[in-house]
C-alpha cells in the first residue's frame, strides 16, 4: 500500500499470488491482520472478503493453474498515528507452512 498516510484517509493493500510450481495449486487461503490503527473498508478480489474486527479473511480459492496469479485487495481507512504492520498469511493444501508477507506503513496527521 501506499506509505505514509493520512489519518482519516484511505489506502488500499494488494495480495498477489502466483503459482510458480508446476502443479495446480489448491485451498489457497488468505487471511490479513489489520493494525489497530486501521479500519477494514471493503475486501475483493479471486473470492469474497469477510471482516471480523481486525481479522480479514477471504473465502478459499479452489485451484490455481501452474503460471496463473490471483489478486485479493483490502481497502482500510487511517483512524490513528503509528508506525504499524499490515499482516497477510497464505496456507494451501501444497504448503507444509504459510507464508506470511507485512507490509509497513506510515500513519500520520
Amino acid at each position: 500500500g501506499p506509505d505514509p498516510v493520512e489519518v482519516g484517509q484511505g489506502t488500499t493493500y494488494t495480495i498477489t499470488v502466483t503459482n510458480q510450481g508446476s502443479a495446480v495449486g489448491t485451498g489457497i487461503r488468505i487471511a490479513c491482520v489489520l493494525p489497530a490503527q486501521q479500519t477494514f473498508v471493503s475486501g475483493g478480489g479471486a473470492t469474497n472478503a469477510n471482516n471480523s474486527g481486525q481479522n480479514v479473511t477471504f473465502a478459499p480459492l479452489a485451484s490455481l493453474a501452474p503460471g496463473a496469479r490471483a489478486v485479493w485487495t483490502v481497502v482500510i481507512r487511517a483512524n490513528d498515528t503509528g508506525d504499524v504492520r499490515f499482516s497477510t498469511v497464505m496456507t494451501a493444501d501444497q504448503l507444509t507452512s504459510p507464508v506470511q508477507e507485512t507490509e509497513s506503513t506510515n500513519l500520520y496527521r
